[in-house]
């Protein structure tokens, strides 16, 4: 299923070229070279593994896909509606990895998915403020910006104390957002007017081994 989201900026390339009636060629080839190793490294899990619970969460995904390409097709996808989705589609892996390993799904596997996908999302409408507080065209964009960050983040804060009283991940899992909390928040009351965009992209780096460490443990001692 990696291979299968590996695959995505290719896909989207491809399409937007078609749509457009451009030549394509390297993208279409690039996407082909990753779902066939998707369905390469895939097949054994069906013939050897009889993991065939991962079929419905494999169309899903591709689905997904489609309907991401689409919106790429449409330059929607760089909007938080069309992030969102690839966002889910790509922390697919998560409750994926949890069923091949346990070998029949459990709840606990969509709380992990949901859990991923929240963390990730919250990149989206953090990188968000950072560009359009540096440079955004009207203050009426910042302030959109400002508010849907601050808006989800609360959310998030909500849904980890839900999280938390219902499956006892409190201190792993607290640990686990609490970078990404932090830089979002500062940033909500403090907006910088510069931003590095190298500076940011190693921050989330960093920030996403973090969540990946705590998220384990949290999961481990559940």
């Amino acid at each position: 299923m990696t291979f299968l989201f590996i695959a995505r900026e290719s896909v989207l390339a491809w399409w937007r070229a078609r749509r457009r009636r451009q030549e394509a060629t390297r993208a279409r080839t690039v996407m082909l070279i990753y779902l066939a190793l998707a369905l390469v490294f895939g097949a054994p899990l069906l013939l050897e593994h009889h993991r065939r619970g991962v079929i419905p969460l494999a169309l899903g995904a591709f689905g997904l896909l489609l309907v991401n390409a689409a919106q790429a097709a449409r330059l929607e996808d760089r909007t938080v509606r069309g992030e969102i989705l690839a966002i889910l589609g790509l922390t697919m892996t998560a409750p994926a990895a949890h069923y091949v390993i346990r070998g029949e799904w459990e709840a606990e596997a969509f709380v992990l998915w949901g859990v991923s996908a929240l963390y990730f999302a919250s990149s989206v409408f953090y990188v968000k403020l950072r560009m359009a507080a540096a440079h955004g065209r009207s203050p009426e964009l910042r302030m959109r910006a400002r508010r849907q960050c601050a808006l989800y983040h609360s959310f998030l804060i909500a849904a980890l104390i839900g999280l938390t009283l219902t499956h006892r991940m409190g201190v792993f899992l607290t640990l686990a957002f609490a970078p990404a909390l932090g830089r979002a928040l500062w940033h909500v009351v403090r907006p910088a007017e510069r931003v590095n965009l190298r500076r940011v992209g190693i921050a989330e780096i960093v920030n996403a081994v973090v969540f990946l460490i705590f998220a384990a443990l949290a999961f481990r001692h559940t």
